[in-house]
């Protein structure tokens, strides 16, 4: 429950026209500065200000992206219980509020445009089909039990998440080029998918605090990476003490990475050395690709299997 202060600030800082039309557009996912004065037709000063205001009462989260710092709605907790309540006794037929979605439809559409054009028009339409399906098989791992949070580091946040990302209360999706982020944010905000937070990062340094998540993936991230004990240690620290991990490769890469080794005994060892246990390991053909899932939990909460 917030104080008597914060419930103060909270009331006064919705109890402004620009300032609920923001927490309107903000509860659809994460946008720029610069994306918010195109939706509002507000000058960028006067936005940042409303924006520093929610931001103060805690309404609002705020990270930056190389030059860009974006806005969004808490994913979860007492802020997003507040806004999803304030915003639930509004009427979804008010004018000015279905201009605004008009207005992000269009800036989400721009987004899918500029990523398209900067890829060369996309990925190849194969690799696109072999991610979808392995987005049904990691769907059918993690089964109809919902997630709480849920990590993603790897390929392709976009088609992978997409299928599965009704699965867990949160998602944060990362991937290490701007470009993959951007499309991932177009395509799934587009999808109504308000609940998935897609940033660039790194995987040696996660910006998230331990135990945050329940269930990690990483998706083919580890073979091409210079230390991959180092992150997959980054992966065990995001994790509770009952969390999972996800982890998938590419047999070939893994071949290449240690020649004239092993290349599942060489995996098991990786996450033996960061504290994590496989307890199942099985070959997946996805596409004429020769992939392997590995199911891993932090060390201690179980014994590895056979």
């Amino acid at each position: 429950m917030p104080t008597f202060e914060l419930l103060l600030s909270q009331l006064r800082a919705v109890a402004e026209p620009t300032r609920l039309r923001l927490l309107a557009v903000l509860a659809r996912g994460e946008f720029a500065v610069t994306e918010l004065t195109t939706i509002l037709g507000q000058s960028q000063p006067r936005v940042s200000r409303h924006l520093k205001l929610l931001c103060d009462a805690q309404l609002l989260e705020r990270f930056r992206e190389q030059h860009w710092i974006f806005y969004r709605v808490p994913t979860e907790g007492a802020g997003r219980a507040f806004v999803n309540d304030v915003l639930s006794r509004l009427q979804p037929s008010d004018p000015m509020l279905l201009a605004d979605s008009a207005r992000v439809a269009v800036v989400l559409e721009e987004r899918g445009r500029a990523s398209a054009a900067a890829s060369g028009d996309g990925p190849v339409q194969r690799a696109g089909e072999s991610r979808v399906e392995l987005a049904s098989v990691l769907a059918a791992e993690l089964g109809d039990r919902g997630r709480g949070a849920l990590f993603y580091y790897g390929l392709s946040p976009t088609d992978v998440l997409g299928p599965i990302a009704s699965r867990a209360r949160r998602v944060v999706g990362m991937h290490g080029s701007r470009l993959e982020v951007q499309r991932a944010r177009a395509a799934l905000h587009s999808r109504g998918l308000s609940h998935c937070a897609l940033q660039q990062g790194e995987l040696q340094s996660l910006p998230h605090v331990a135990g945050e998540f329940d269930t990690a993936i990483l998706d083919r991230a580890l073979a091409a990476n210079g230390r991959p004990v180092e992150a997959l240690r980054e992966i065990a620290r995001l994790l509770g003490s009952h969390g999972e991990l996800l982890l998938v490769e590419d047999y070939d890469a893994l071949a290449l990475r240690a020649p004239g080794a092993n290349p599942l005994a060489a995996l098991r060892e990786w996450l033996a050395e960061a504290g994590l246990v496989c307890t199942r390991l099985r070959p997946i053909d996805v596409d004429g690709q020769h992939l392997v899932l590995a199911v891993s939990h932090p060390e201690g909460t179980v014994s590895a299997a056979a």
